[in-house]
């Protein structure tokens, strides 16, 4: 079993794990010992006698550095009364010189304190028992501080290290006069590191030219031409030099220094194993590499990284010679493997990395196959240099290269993960670089990615967004509305509930809408008081609308925010949302009709979504809107059709007096065209639309004034996206037990029975019922609805106003075919009235119950039940057969998905319900 998504050959050792759990769980493994004069932390371990051995107890040291997390009060828990040192390193803490004296206890061989800034090199050497003095064999003081507080140099003390063999010393202070204590003090150092020192003449080497089998001077400060040619010079005369290392700052081709020639020849450095002539400050060409290589057979390393060559072959070359010597590792500016040697051999040289950076990009511009291991190591030299914006910028655009397009799905899904986290990190680190913020949104615009990879969607929205509100870029607005389109679909709704918070995120989109299709005559129409943002908006005197891929995935992404979340519906209505909205829809009115039918499936899908939620749905009660609403139930495009009969269903249920107070038309001439259009209806082959998850449909089939007609197009979306990934939703509808219960009741009620006007009120009579009629009883007894007072026969009257089917006699223009106005429905109460009056008086004087009341055996699904509400018209027949059978098949596909689960394994996860709207 892999480990983090490793590969099996890339698995950490238990010691590495254990090493990370106890750094992690530090607070839980030691606790502060109050007792003594100071406060100190103890382990907290299993048995007085344990003891840490030293390897795990430096990786535990060296791991809280990494973390930031070692002070003085944790560096008291690395004494000898615990565990045992041998060779530490300390690194790029705040750790004082008191904490260090932990170190006096122990006997070491090694000690590398690095970059300390509150120690020097005395107390550093104060902190070591006589012992160590004695034998340390190896010491680093990389970046800590050789000068006292008089600005003296203090570095005679070394000369008391005389077992010394290796000593680091560069990013420090050290002069000449320094290097001249060390030839004459340390006898038996062996190997030094004098990089980015003062140093400026090297001739004092020359008395140790007898023992001295590696040297490092990267970036010595020589700035006279004379200064090099001496450093050559000397270099040639140490002829035990195994490890040489005179890399620069990459230097523009000048003059070839004439020792070059000798440094080449065969006689020199003999035993030489590696070289580093990065930068190029002897003035190399390709000639001498090659030479250079050839009578050096022992050479297993050749730095040639950074040769500001004008000629391009000069470069190409280095490439071809590594091919020729394959068995040498080679650091160059052309070809992937010397390329990615240079990323991982110079993590401390930026100017390399960046130089390599650049060439990568170039590189793999046009490239359609990639390594990962090129990818991987531009991540680490990412992380390892965060604060460096011109590292992270040209880091940005190299990524964008090896993940766009189909290259991202050649990659390991571990390193695509990370590759979009540190463009996430790179995003917040340098939020007001525009260029790297542009790289950042060419890696993320790619649907590959984006659905591939696994991120912090919440946090790359949020990301994006600070970008949109804070840079006014065309080309940042198009690939920014792309990506919040699919990520809003993948966010949950609280993460949606997060982002709509802030109102400049829908003021953005609403007002990219605006300038693409609104005119500055537009704005009047707008209402009374225009939002402040609107009148910043760069609107045209005159033309079409702009039909352009950023109002496309605008509209989509304002479409999935606003899904199943109160919070944006609120702020795209409370932000002027229905009026643009109302003049988009108007405005593509008379253009393409492609163009259009996608423009309205979009308006109308964020429509359903304001219709969905409580506080906003009356808002829609407008009488263009609904006039439009009405016209798109009878659209050729079922898409367009769907929406409009989702905000249709929706807003039925508001209350007939809120209606009546709102809007002209009437309720009934609307919800009987949407039942009329969903029977209509031929399901595409296609998704239409997705669903986080059913609670809309749940709350709208329960609602108390749901009709069969709202029934109907519920049923209709279920057995839609059902019948397309059953796999995915029938977890979902699983989980939605009032929605099943629901369904299967509908499955086995009379389709007489299906055609009251509110199916609610009859649930709630069966709800009642102790009789066991129906197929599945303990489904119903399940339901809980909310019931209403007072259910006589006047409310049953009243329930079936409309659902008549005599045939309207006025001179009204008639809404829908075959519908009967309210007018006649009401014309007919009366005599509807009398048969049921007779009918319950005959009931109670023989004794029984009445057929109207009787909840034991529903007289609905009798004849005599039918003509208890007048009876329904062919149309409400016909929803009521289409809603029985679509509701069938849908119970059946979930029964057959228990079967099948039972059968393959117990616990098996339910599907992702975060992909929302239509994008």
């Amino acid at each position: 079993m892999a480990y983090c998504g490793e590969k099996k050959d890339t698995l950490p050792a238990l010691e590495d794990i254990c090493v990370r759990y106890i750094c992690k769980n530090l607070g839980d493994l030691t606790y502060l010992d109050l007792s003594g004069p100071k406060t100190r932390r103890k382990w907290k371990f299993p048995y007085p006698e344990f003891h840490i051995t030293p390897r795990p107890a430096q990786k535990i040291l060296l791991q809280l550095c990494k973390r930031n997390a070692l002070d003085d009060e944790r560096m008291s828990l690395f004494s000898a009364e615990y565990l045992n040192l041998i060779s530490p390193t300390i690194k790029e803490t705040n750790v004082s010189a008191e904490a260090l004296r932990a170190l006096r206890d122990f006997r070491l061989s090694n000690l590398s304190v690095v970059n300390l800034p509150n120690v020097n090199l005395n107390s550093v050497l104060g902190c070591l028992g006589e012992w160590t003095l004695r034998n340390l064999t190896s010491l680093n003081v990389t970046g800590i501080s050789i000068l006292t507080g008089m600005n003296i140099p203090i570095f005679f003390p070394l000369g008391r290290f005389k077992n010394l063999q290796l000593l680091n010393v560069s990013r420090t202070e050290f002069s000449t006069t320094d290097l001249q204590i060390v030839a004459d003090d340390l006898p038996n150092v062996q190997f030094l590191n004098i990089s980015r020192t003062s140093v400026s003449d090297v001739s004092p080497l020359l008395s140790m030219r007898d023992r001295l089998t590696g040297l490092i001077m990267h970036r010595l400060e020589l700035e006279q031409k004379e200064d090099v040619e001496n450093l050559l010079s000397v270099v040639v005369q140490l002829h035990q030099l195994r490890t040489l290392d005179v890399s620069d700052k990459p230097r523009p081709s000048g003059s070839r220094l004439d020792a070059v020639d000798i440094l080449c020849s065969a006689d020199t450095l003999p035993c030489l194993v590696s070289i580093d002539l990065s930068g190029n400050q002897f003035g190399l060409k390709l000639e001498d590499a090659r030479l250079l290589i050839k009578n050096h057979p022992n050479l297993a390393f050749a730095g040639f990284a950074s040769w500001l060559s004008s000629h391009e072959h000069e470069l190409e070359g280095i490439h071809r010679l590594s091919l020729k010597y394959p068995d040498i590792i080679m650091l160059g500016d052309r070809g992937d493997q010397l390329l990615l040697n240079t990323l991982t051999r110079n993590k401390d040289r930026a100017i390399y990395l960046q130089n390599a950076l650049h060439s990568i990009f170039e590189a793999t511009s046009n490239r359609e196959t990639l390594k990962p291991d090129l990818l991987q190591a531009v991540l680490r030299v990412m992380r390892l240099h965060l604060r460096r914006v011109e590292m992270i910028l040209a880091g940005t655009a190299v990524i964008y290269n090896l993940t766009r397009g189909e290259q991202s799905c050649q990659l390991p899904l571990e390193v695509l993960n990370r590759a979009v986290r540190m463009t996430l990190t790179a995003m917040e680190k340098f939020p007001n670089n525009r260029q790297l913020q542009k790289n950042c949104f060419l890696t993320l615009c790619s649907d590959t990615l984006l659905y591939r990879a696994t991120f912090n969607c919440n946090q790359c929205c949020e990301l994006v967004f600070n970008n949109l509100i804070a840079f006014d870029d065309m080309h940042m607005k198009r690939m920014g509305v792309a990506i919040i389109s699919i990520l809003a679909a993948e966010i949950t709704t609280a993460g949606l509930s997060e982002l709509a918070r802030d109102r400049r995120r829908i003021q953005c989109l609403l007002a990219y809408i605006a300038e693409k299709c609104l005119l500055i005559a537009d704005l009047n129409d707008l209402g009374p008081v225009i939002p402040n943002y609107l009148s910043q908006v760069r609107l045209r005197a005159e033309g079409t609308p702009i039909f352009d891929t950023t109002l496309r995935f605008t509209l989509s992404a304002l479409w999935n925010l606003t899904d199943e979340c109160p919070e944006a519906c609120m702020g795209f209505v409370e932000e002027c949302g229905l009026r643009i909205y109302e003049k988009v829809l108007k405005r593509f009115a008379d253009q393409d009709e492609e163009v259009k039918n996608h423009v309205y499936t979009k308006c109308l899908g964020l429509l359903n979504n304001v219709a969905e939620v409580d506080q906003t749905r009356n808002t829609l009660l407008v009488d263009s809107l609904m006039d439009f609403f009405f016209k798109m139930l009878r659209h050729p495009s079922i898409q367009i059709s769907y929406f409009a009969a989702g905000i249709v269903a929706h807003l039925s249920c508001l209350k007939d007096d809120v209606w009546m107070a709102a809007l002209q038309s009437s309720k009934e001439s609307h919800i009987k065209l949407l039942g009329q259009s969903v029977c209509c209806w031929q399901p595409p082959q296609y998704e239409m639309v997705a669903y986080r998850s059913f609670e809309p449909f749940e709350q709208l089939v329960l609602h108390p004034q749901s009709r069969l007609e709202v029934h109907l197009w519920a049923v209709w979306a279920i057995h839609h996206i059902l019948t397309r990934k059953e796999a995915r939703y029938v977890p979902t509808l699983r989980n939605c037990k009032r929605l099943l219960n629901f369904l299967r009741y509908v499955t086995s009620a009379d389709e007489t029975v299906l055609c009251a006007n509110s199916l609610q009120r009859q649930h709630c009579s069966i709800q009642e019922s102790t009789d066991d009629q129906l197929k599945q009883p303990e489904t119903i007894s399940t339901l809980s609805l909310p019931t209403h007072p007072d259910p006589t026969i006047t409310t049953i009257l009243d329930s079936s106003e409309g659902s008549t089917g005599i045939q309207s006699t006025s001179g009204t223009p008639n809404p829908c075919p075959g519908y009967a106005g309210d007018a006649a429905a009401l014309s007919d109460r009366k005599s509807s009235y009398t048969l049921i009056q007779d009918r319950t008086k005959r009931s109670l004087s023989s004794g029984s119950v009445g057929t109207v009341f009787d909840q034991t055996e529903p007289v609905r699904k009798t004849a005599a039940g039918v003509s208890a509400f007048v009876g329904p018209d062919t149309s409400q027949l016909e929803c009521a057969r289409l809603i029985r059978r679509l509701a069938t098949e849908i119970i059946a596909a979930v029964d057959r998905h228990s079967s099948n689960s039972t059968a393959e394994t117990l616990g098996a996860a339910g599907p992702s319900t975060s992909e929302a709207g239509l994008t």
